[in-house]
């Protein structure tokens, strides 16, 4: 998982014929529409869908009261010849939240292998028995506290203008339903809002939500 921020700056260069990023924009809003009692229920508001951009409001309907934790903006310019864009932003104020600002980090659970042998024999495994350690790795990533975080995940564009992801373009997921508005919006439910249970508040004082199992 990267730590930096992508350096690659696009601006809003035309290289897609509007009018067919206008109808793949219109047929992704569709599409979301078409559950949009579902995703109420889930606590997905979506606020504003104004060509090329999509406003969405997270809330928790889980805890009690329930709350509203983040917004995100996706923009969908050149669509999909780029991924969308997508920025966490205050749900008042739609202003990018800078890192140290952010209201949740997007925690995915991972795996991964033991290789040491004195971890083994310590637990009286021989070396052919696969050992994995669970990690806690944030999707939201920066450099800098004070730095606009940028989503890693493959269908994001941010990720994808990252020079360490040079590797792993983005044509090698479009059409696959990595940079549709469902599958953008599922991640940020599923590790952002899913998780919390219950409000947290700490002494010190700070107020922050408690989660559930961190998903894989």
């Amino acid at each position: 998982m990267l730590v930096a921020e992508s350096k690659c700056v696009r601006d809003r260069e035309l290289l897609v014929d509007p009018a067919v990023s206008r109808a793949k924009f219109d047929r992704e809003l569709a599409r979301y529409r078409e559950r949009a009692d579902e995703h109420c229920q889930r606590g997905w508001w979506l606020l504003a869908a104004e060509f090329p951009e999509v406003f969405v409001v997270f809330a928790t309907p889980q805890t009690k009261p329930p709350a509203v934790v983040f917004g995100a903006i996706l923009d969908f310019t050149n669509y999909d010849y780029w991924p969308p864009s997508v920025r966490l932003v205050d749900p008042f104020t739609r202003v990018p939240y800078a890192a140290k600002d952010l209201p949740t980090v997007l925690n995915r659970r991972t795996t991964t292998p033991i290789a040491e042998h004195e971890a083994r024999a310590a637990l009286g495994l021989p070396d052919d028995v696969g050992l994995k350690s669970m990690l806690d790795q944030p999707l939201m990533q920066w450099y800098d506290p004070e730095d606009v975080p940028f989503l890693c995940l493959p269908g994001v564009r941010e990720y994808h203008d990252h020079p360490g992801h040079s590797h792993d373009p983005w044509l090698r997921h479009r059409g696959g339903g990595a940079g549709t508005l469902h599958f953008l919006l599922e991640q940020l439910y599923r590790y952002g809002v899913a998780p919390i249970t219950r409000f947290q508040v700490q002494l010190v004082p700070q107020v922050g939500f408690a989660q559930a199992d961190v998903p894989t």
